[in-house]
């Protein structure tokens, strides 16, 4: 009980972190945003942008995370077997997905709201252009 109380304040801790950096990202890039919508981009189009950049930081994330996770289980197992204990590796898939899922999903939001605020003010103003 002790250990799934540590992995779920571990956890509240990374989705604190998670959101706080999308969010400076995403306010950031305000100028670059008023940019698009200048040239002729809408606004959902802008959206759909930082929504999808959100969900590749997310794969690539997962991706790299997985590969030292792999690399680490490898290890361990490859330790118990000089010491002659036989273990299987299980992974939680269902586990893992849920987790992916759910930071997938706390990206798009942490992207996408600070930029629907920005998107409010007119593109001029936010690009410096003021007549």
């Amino acid at each position: 009980m002790g250990l799934l109380l540590i992995l779920g304040i571990a956890l509240l801790y990374t989705g604190i972190a998670l959101a706080n950096t999308l969010v400076m990202a995403t306010s950031d890039r305000v100028r670059d945003l008023a940019v698009l919508r200048l040239t002729g981009a809408t606004k959902p189009q802008v959206l759909r942008l930082v929504a999808v950049e959100s969900l590749v930081v997310v794969a690539v994330g997962a991706v790299l995370g997985g590969v030292v996770a792999a690399l680490n289980l490898l290890g361990v197992k490859g330790a118990l077997e000089l010491l002659s204990v036989s273990s299987p590796v299980i992974v939680p898939w269902g586990t893992v997905g849920a987790l992916l899922a759910a930071s997938a999903a706390l990206a798009t939001v942490s992207a996408v709201l600070p930029t629907l605020a920005a998107l409010r003010t007119r593109p001029v103003e936010l690009a410096g252009m003021r007549e």
